[in-house]
Formats: structure tokens, C-alpha cells, sequence
């Protein structure tokens, strides 16, 4: 009879303690099936599909830059080429898009110097370097880093020849 009574201890103890294990391990498998269901709904459902996302920039940024800024022409220009004999003659009209309507005012206050920028400019010029399209589109990119510089903190979008004849 001595012996029952441990018996019977240790049989009570290791009840509850399977019962707190088994009550651990069934709350463990609830919160991971729960984590992952959640998971799952939340990338299913809730989160925005990349390629969409990718779409919609790159539309937001393809509008930003089709859109078109206000525009400012120059009169037009009509210099001598750097060529030996002197015989060519360049006339150039330039219209310069900029990035808003204040920035016009600016552009007009400065169109002097940007008059000048541009017969300095021309004049230096040989009729072989200004011929080519890659001339072309070196005079426009020079043009732009110059004006740019003159109308600095605002910025010239682009600048498009309206006309351009070499004779």
C-alpha cells in the first residue's frame, strides 16, 4: 500500500503536464495555420500586383514628360559659318519649351543674353559641323546646358529649331 500512493502522484502529474503539452502544441499549429492563411490573403488579395504597379508609373511617367510646358520663341537668326571663304549663311529660328508660365517672364527678361549665347555660338560653327544631324542635335544639347545656365534655379525643358537653312 505504501507504493500506491506514489503511484497514483505520479500518474496526476504527468496528466496535467501532457494536457499543458498537448494545449502548447494545438495553439502553435492554430497560430501558424492562422499566420499563413493571413499571409496568403494578404498577397492574393491585398497587395498590388507588380506588373500593374510597374504600369501605372511608367504611364504617370510618360505623361509627365508628353506633357507640354509653355512655349517661348526667339526671333530668328541669320549668321555667317566659321568656313574659310566665308560664303555660308545660316538662318535659325528656336523655340524654347519651358517648364511653367513663371518661368516665362524670366525667359523674356533674358532673351538678350540668350540671343547672344546663340550668335557666339553659330558663328563658331563650320558648315560640316552643323550639316549633319548629330551637329544638329550637338548645337540643340549645347544650346540647352547654356540656356540653362542662364535661367538657373528654373529650367528649359527642350529646345526645338523651327527652321534651320544653310546656304
Amino acid at each position: 500500500m505504501a507504493d500506491e500512493p506514489t503511484e497514483n502522484a505520479e500518474e496526476t502529474e504527468e496528466k496535467p503536464k501532457k494536457k499543458k503539452l498537448l494545449l502548447f502544441i494545438i495553439i502553435g499549429v492554430v497560430i501558424l495555420l492562422a499566420g499563413g492563411g493571413g499571409y496568403l490573403a494578404y498577397t492574393k488579395y491585398m497587395l498590388p500586383d507588380p506588373a500593374i504597379a510597374e504600369a501605372e508609373a511608367e504611364k504617370a511617367k510618360k505623361e509627365a514628360i508628353n506633357a507640354v510646358g509653355e512655349m517661348f520663341e526667339l526671333q530668328p537668326f541669320v549668321v555667317n559659318l566659321a568656313d574659310p571663304k566665308g560664303k555660308r549663311y545660316l538662318k535659325l529660328k528656336i523655340t524654347i519649351e519651358l517648364e511653367s508660365a513663371e518661368v516665362l517672364e524670366k525667359a523674356e527678361k533674358a532673351k538678350p543674353k540668350m540671343r547672344d549665347m546663340v550668335i557666339m555660338m553659330l558663328t563658331s560653327l563650320t558648315f560640316e559641323e552643323v550639316m549633319t544631324p548629330e551637329g544638329k542635335i550637338r548645337v540643340r544639347d549645347e544650346l540647352l546646358e547654356r540656356f540653362n545656365h542662364v535661367m538657373r534655379p528654373s529650367r528649359i525643358k527642350n529646345i526645338y529649331f523651327t527652321e534651320f537653312v544653310i546656304q
